[in-house]
């Protein structure tokens, strides 16, 4: 049988650059695979035969994929696996391939449990081989290219935020310039969220489809059984790395946050915790209005800190969310049957504890002209509770005084 063709589509996958590592100690087989990989249009193949060697040369290679035989002298496939780490510090270990003559249900066992991505029993089926390599080479490519969207994506708000940091440093001096600042700060940050949401909705979200889509084409024109196998495994792939981009844009800019309001926001956004496995959420509101967007944006941010606080620390349960008009204002009360903690003394917790995110909660309803609490106690669940100004009333307010009695608060 003549050896498969798998070029076709390489270069979209990046394949042709990857760097595999072939460990085996017999010469034949690595000769062999190596020439294989090679012709199928591999540039960077290295191979080896004795395992002592292995570690350092995976070290200088830093590979994409490892073909690792199991049973060697001196050092064995096993030892390799508990030792192999990533050698690119992205957290990310590139997938180890594991060949063997060793069909027993106790060595997949245990080469899974140390590591091992996948298993291909001696004598090797080149066609399955390359398939194997393809596959788990085009998904470790589509995870390395999240992984720096999301450094890229963190370093990007870092800057941002540092940079606001510093203006709000520079001019809240006065009570008067503290609130125009924050309405600005606030503005900001949610146009560069959207900025950034709309980059992933437009570029990798759009892209990551279009695979998809061309996956499942291909599919339906695939007659081999292993092959549409393959596919259907990197489709999957592809749908569950598409889905947690989505998830990120949502929770950069919901977009009913302005579309619909505040509490059907909310709403989704509980909905999607649930789904996740969150806690149980009852979301109540007695609302006669609805707060300006500014203040809906301060007031969700707020209660989307809190509520990821108690499914991801509390271990809550149940969680209520509470919309209320209070006065001049809103007021959001966020209550879990979690855990707890202890309270200081004097009820503040500074970010040398570790709670940022009650830093940053109380920051944003403070530059906003509001205030936040906290109450919790050893398994007594915690309330977080917020009031924010509601700003139409302010700039009516200010009109009235101003000689405009004719302006409303709509």
């Amino acid at each position: 049988m003549s050896e498969p063709d798998m070029r076709t589509g390489m270069n979209l996958l990046g394949a042709a650059d990857a760097r595999i590592l072939v460990v085996d100690d017999e010469p034949t087989n690595t000769t062999i695979l190596e020439r294989l990989l090679r012709q199928t249009g591999y540039r960077e193949v290295a191979v080896l035969n004795d395992s002592r060697n292995a570690i350092s040369l995976y070290e200088e290679l830093r590979p994409d994929i490892v073909l690792l035989d199991l049973h060697m002298p001196g050092v064995d496939g096993y030892q390799l696996l508990d030792q192999l780490a990533d050698p690119a510090g992205a957290g990310i270990r590139p997938p180890v391939v594991v060949l063997t003559a060793d069909s027993t249900r106790a060595a997949r066992e245990r080469a899974l449990a140390l590591g091992a991505a996948d298993f291909l029993t001696k004598p090797l089926d080149h066609l399955e081989v390359l398939l194997r390599v393809r596959s788990h080479l085009a998904t470790r490519f589509l995870q390395l290219e999240l992984l720096a969207q999301n450094v890229d994506l963190e370093r990007l708000v870092a800057e941002r935020t540092a940079a606001l940091r510093e203006s709000l440093d520079s001019l809240q001096r006065t009570s008067e310039l503290r609130t125009r600042l924050a309405s600005a700060l606030v503005a900001a940050q949610e146009l560069e969220r959207r900025r950034i949401a709309a980059d992933i909705h437009d570029d990798s979200v759009q892209a990551m489809a279009a695979v998809g889509i061309r996956l499942e084409l291909l599919s339906r024109r695939v007659r081999d059984d292993a092959t549409r196998t393959e596919l259907e495994a990197l489709r999957s792939e592809i749908a569950a790395a598409l889905a947690a981009l989505r998830e990120l844009v949502f929770r950069l800019t919901p977009a009913s946050l302005e579309r619909a309001g505040l509490k059907e926001a909310l709403a989704e956004a509980t909905a999607r915790l649930e789904l996740r496995g969150g806690p149980t959420f009852e979301i109540g509101a007695d609302l006669t209005r609805e707060p300006s967007l500014e203040t809906r944006v301060v007031l969700f941010r707020i209660a989307q800190e809190a509520l990821l606080n108690a499914r991801r620390h509390a271990r809550a349960q149940r969680v209520r969310v509470r919309l209320t008009d209070d006065g001049d204002g809103f007021r959001l009360d966020v209550s879990d049957d979690g855990r707890g903690f202890a309270m200081p003394a004097d009820h503040t917790l500074p970010a040398a504890t570790g709670h940022f995110g009650i830093a940053t909660m109380t920051e944003r309803a403070e530059l906003a002209g509001g205030w936040l609490t906290l109450r919790s106690a050893p398994a007594a669940g915690t309330t977080v509770t917020a009031w924010v100004p509601d700003e139409r009333l302010d700039d009516a307010g200010s009109a009235m005084a101003a000689g405009d009695p004719g302006r409303s608060d709509d």
